[in-house]
């Protein structure tokens, strides 16, 4: 294959979204999540549990209510996540990105702790604004797309394909986001096919 066939190759959307192999590892995905809800669930409610058992100063029942609304909060979170990974892929394209000096207080003193918040803005088809916020050591989706590339976001992963990867060296797996070379057709961490 020569190198403008190759090019043209990495122009357009991957069928291997659709793959049976890659079907199958989304709805691992979307049952381990289930079982993650439900174990973190019930290790809240018998971690406080025991603690309230082996410690005295712990009364039982403040303690069996803390673990319970910790578990239940959890658990609901759990719950948001599973039903965003439900939603059906959207197309897009990168309309703005945006940096930002943050600063948090950190825990047990009056220092503050400072950081970079990266901001993708993405106008859907559909005409919404879609944001996404990453802190300074997530950032590869900010360094990796570029204001007006066109972008599929694919809920099952979390994560984003490029429309024209023509003009790439490095893809990010869409199962693992582990970063790959353009010229691989697996991932070199999890060996699922790369979305080209």
């Amino acid at each position: 294959m020569s190198i403008e066939q190759k090019q043209t190759s990495l122009v357009g959307w991957s069928s291997q979204s659709s793959a049976p192999k890659i079907l199958e590892v989304a709805k691992k995905n979307k049952k381990s999540a289930r079982g993650y809800a439900w174990a973190l669930l019930v290790v809240f409610l018998l971690g406080f549990l025991l603690a309230g058992l082996c410690v005295d100063e712990m009364p039982l029942k403040e303690v069996f209510i803390s673990g319970t609304i910790l578990g239940v909060a959890m658990f609901g979170i759990n719950l948001v996540r599973i039903k965003d990974v439900k939603k059906p892929m959207w197309e897009g394209v990168v309309t703005a990105k945006l940096h930002k000096e943050r600063r948090e207080q950190n825990r047990g003193d009056d220092s503050f702790r400072y950081y970079t918040e990266f901001t993708l803005v993405i106008r859907t088809e559909a005409g919404k604004t879609k944001r996404f916020v990453a802190r300074d050591s997530h950032k590869e989706m900010y360094d990796y797309l570029a204001l007006g590339d066109r972008v599929r976001y694919y809920p099952a992963f979390d994560s984003f394909e490029k429309y024209d990867k023509s003009r790439d060296s490095i893809i990010y797996c869409n199962v693992c986001r582990m970063i790959n070379s353009i010229e691989s057709e697996r991932c070199k961490s999890c060996n699922n096919l790369l979305f080209k």
